[in-house]
C-alpha cells in the first residue's frame, strides 16, 4: 500500500513538474513572439522612408508697376519762366518777321510786335536779348541799317535815291534819327557811305 502511494505520489510530482514545464515553455515562448513582434515594428517603423518636406514656394504673383509718367520740366529761361515751346514759339515768329522785312514797317515798336507774337513784352524783349544779344531798340535798328545797306550795295539804280527816302524806306520816322543810327552802326554817315559806293562802282 506503501509502494503504490509512493509511486502515486511520484507520477503525480512528475505531472506537475512537466504542467509547469509547459507552462513555463508556453509563456517564454509568448514572450518571445511578443518581442520579434515588437522589434519587426521597430525595423518597420524604421525602414519606412521618411518623406521629405516639402517646402512650399508661394509664388506670389508680383503685379507689374505702372510706369511713371515722366515729366520732363521746361527749363526757364534765364529769370523768366519761359516754357521751351514757348521759346520755340517766339523765335519762328521773329525769324518770320526778319524773313518778311516786318521792321521797315514805321509803326513797328516792342508793343506792337508782342502783341502781334501774341506774347507779352517782356518775353519777346528776353528771347531778342538772348537769341540776337541786343536790346530791342538795337536789334529794330540794326535790321533797318542792314536793309538799306544791302540795297545799295546790290542794287545800282537805288544809289541816287535821297537820304531821306533811304529813311523813310526802311521805317525811320525822321531822317536825322535814321542819320545818327546809321553812322553809330557802319562808322560813317549815310551820304558818305553812298559817295563811297559810287567811287567804288566807277572804278570796277
Amino acid at each position: 500500500m506503501e509502494t503504490w502511494l509512493i509511486i502515486l505520489l511520484i507520477v503525480l510530482a512528475i505531472i506537475i513538474l512537466g504542467l509547469i514545464i509547459y507552462f513555463v515553455s508556453k509563456k517564454t515562448k509568448q514572450s518571445t513572439e511578443i518581442s520579434t513582434e515588437k522589434i519587426n515594428s521597430v525595423k518597420e517603423i524604421k525602414e519606412i522612408p521618411s518623406e521629405p518636406i516639402k517646402e512650399e514656394v508661394t509664388n506670389k504673383i508680383i503685379p507689374p508697376t505702372p510706369p511713371t509718367e515722366v515729366i520732363i520740366e521746361e527749363k526757364p529761361m534765364n529769370n523768366l519762366s519761359i516754357s521751351s515751346k514757348t521759346e520755340n514759339d517766339l523765335l519762328r515768329k521773329l525769324e518770320l518777321f526778319e524773313k518778311n522785312k516786318g521792321f521797315i514797317k514805321k509803326d513797328v515798336n516792342l508793343a506792337s510786335l508782342s502783341k502781334q507774337f501774341e506774347t507779352n513784352t517782356k518775353y519777346l524783349s528776353e528771347i531778342i536779348k538772348t537769341h540776337r544779344q541786343k536790346q530791342f531798340n538795337s536789334y529794330l535798328n540794326e535790321l533797318r541799317v542792314n536793309y538799306i545797306v544791302n540795297r545799295l550795295q546790290n542794287e545800282p539804280k537805288y544809289i541816287n535815291t535821297k537820304v531821306s527816302y533811304l529813311a523813310s524806306d526802311c521805317g525811320f520816322a525822321s531822317h536825322s534819327t535814321f542819320t545818327t543810327t546809321f553812322t553809330q552802326i557802319m562808322n560813317e554817315s549815310p551820304s558818305a557811305f553812298v559817295k563811297r559806293i559810287k567811287e567804288e562802282q566807277k572804278k570796277s
